[in-house]
């Protein structure tokens, strides 16, 4: 039996819409819509075409499509510059490579991954990151030296895609069949601190958004302004950003605390550490200097990878990875399983170490050695 789930999954990963497809495999638009919907069986030679084109097997039409891995925050938070079809591809990425991490998770005995993430602890933005630094072991009013590594202990599964959305950078979503497992997806291309940005918006949305219930604008401002608590303490931002104060105050600032010069303007002007005027004058700034788009290359923060999909593969097809057997297992293209896994990091785990000689730069690198003794792998 073929399922028309799986040709609409696989045309929606080619980035095709069902009129591009139609031009692709030799036949009209209305006669795919009606193979998706099951409502005509999908011809032999149909099926043998778009095997051809995309790099399926054949088998892979009549596996049963999973139905535990819904949109969340990809449907309520868009942009208007995304169309339908990139919302689709990014969302159809994401969902083969869940699934691809379930298979494999089948294939040998794992310990249960625990999931110590804090849910609907606060409608208060800063007093839910609080919490949430709590819950997950981190200092009250310190930087977060690896924040993908601090999550994927406390039992979130992030998910790197293998290729970038120019639209959207990252969503998040409540995964498996009891809809426990909590999940953040991540567009590949992104510089280190926008990255980090993302993560903390989304992890604000799973905490405190389960289920979503207030209007799409309200969760946003919620998310975004736990996001700035949680990754810029508020405490810690009066004591650290101290008038008068220069675009080099907040560059010194971003490699300390990993996020962009942009976010700790905007952080200070948020606590009325600064004033408007000043904030316009150093976003003039900003712009003068060609950083709006871009901020140097040397300030840049280190792109932190989720490392649990690959680690699980190392562990079941080994070191090199099988490929050719994983895609065999997960009925998926060689090439595209390979782009997955290499998507997400090796045994080698970078961690952010600040520049620079100032007394909060010198604290901040005996954090993050503390931090790089104490760590552990997701198990």
């Amino acid at each position: 039996m073929i399922y028309g789930e799986r040709v609409k999954q696989v045309r929606e990963l080619m980035g095709w819409t069902q009129d591009e497809a139609s031009k692709q495999l030799g036949l009209s638009q209305p006669y795919i819509a009606k193979i998706e919907r099951d409502r005509l069986p999908a011809p032999d030679e149909f099926i043998e075409r778009l095997s051809l084109v995309s790099g399926f097997s054949p088998m892979f039409f009549s596996r049963e499509p999973e139905s535990d891995f819904p949109a969340g925050s990809l449907l309520f938070r868009a942009h208007s510059a995304m169309t339908g079809k990139e919302t689709s591809e990014m969302y159809r990425y994401a969902q083969v490579t869940f699934g691809m991490f379930r298979t494999m998770l089948t294939k040998r005995k794992f310990k249960p991954f625990p999931i110590n993430l804090p849910t609907g602890v606060s409608d208060d933005p800063r007093e839910a990151a609080a919490i949430t630094r709590s819950e997950l072991g981190l200092s009250p009013d310190k930087p977060i030296p690896h924040l993908t590594n601090a999550l994927e202990k406390a039992g979130v599964l992030i998910l790197a895609l293998p290729k970038p959305f120019e639209h959207r950078d990252a969503f998040c979503l409540w995964a498996g069949f009891d809809r426990a497992r909590p999940v953040i997806v991540l567009a590949s291309g992104k510089v280190g601190d926008r990255l980090r940005m993302n993560i903390a918006h989304e992890l604000g949305h799973l905490v405190m958004h389960k289920p979503i219930v207030n209007p799409v604008y309200e969760v946003e401002k919620q998310a975004f302004q736990f996001a700035a608590e949680f990754l810029m303490p508020e405490k810690q931002m009066r004591l650290e950003i101290i008038p008068p104060v220069n675009l080099d105050t907040f560059a010194s600032l971003k490699q300390r605390w990993g996020v962009a010069i942009q976010a700790l303007i905007v952080r200070a002007k948020e606590l009325d550490i600064i004033t408007p005027r000043k904030y316009t004058y150093l976003f003039q700034q900003l712009s003068a200097r060609g950083w709006r788009m871009r901020e140097p290359r040397m300030f840049d923060v280190p792109v932190e990878k989720p490392r649990a999909v690959r680690q699980i593969a190392e562990t079941v097809y080994g070191t090199p990875i099988r490929y050719k057997k994983l895609a065999e297992d997960v009925g998926l293209p060689e090439n595209l399983v390979r782009s997955i896994i290499e998507a997400h990091a090796t045994r080698t785990l970078e961690v952010p170490v600040p520049q620079g000689n100032s007394q909060h730069e010198q604290k901040a690198k005996a954090d993050i050695v503390a931090f790089k003794r104490s760590r552990t792998l997701v198990s």
